[in-house]
């Protein structure tokens, strides 16, 4: 009885591989199918006609937008160092202002020291 057993074991052990094997054939040839349909597909969709022009398409509209943006930002450069020159010019106005100021301030001062030590 005992060997039986056994034996209905190893019988079961067997099948259970023979099927494993089959089905592991079966999943390679799957495999193999799929990508030769992928493959295939990839090939007819970078032959359509419509693909290649959407790319050109794709290819223009990228060369304009590059063209508008370096217009842009001349244009952003341009109003930059035009705003920076008024920012200097009055910096250079204030610094102006301020040295007149004290020099007034110092001779003023100057002055009211003079009488007060008179």
């Amino acid at each position: 009885m005992r060997s039986t057993l056994i034996f209905a074991v190893c019988a079961a052990a067997l099948s259970l591989a023979a099927c494993s094997d089959q089905h592991a054939t079966e999943i390679k040839e799957g495999a193999r199918a799929a990508a030769t349909d992928i493959g295939d597909a990839a090939k007819e969709i970078s032959s359509d006609p419509d693909v290649k022009e959407a790319g050109t398409a794709l290819k223009e509209s990228a060369k304009e937008a590059g063209a508008e943006l370096k217009e842009a930002a001349g244009k952003a450069t341009d109003a930059a160092q035009e705003a920076g020159e008024k920012a200097g010019d009055a910096a250079k106005e204030a610094g102006n202002d301020i040295e007149a100021g004290a020099k007034k301030a110092g001779a003023e001062t100057k002055k009211e020291v003079h009488e007060a030590t008179r």
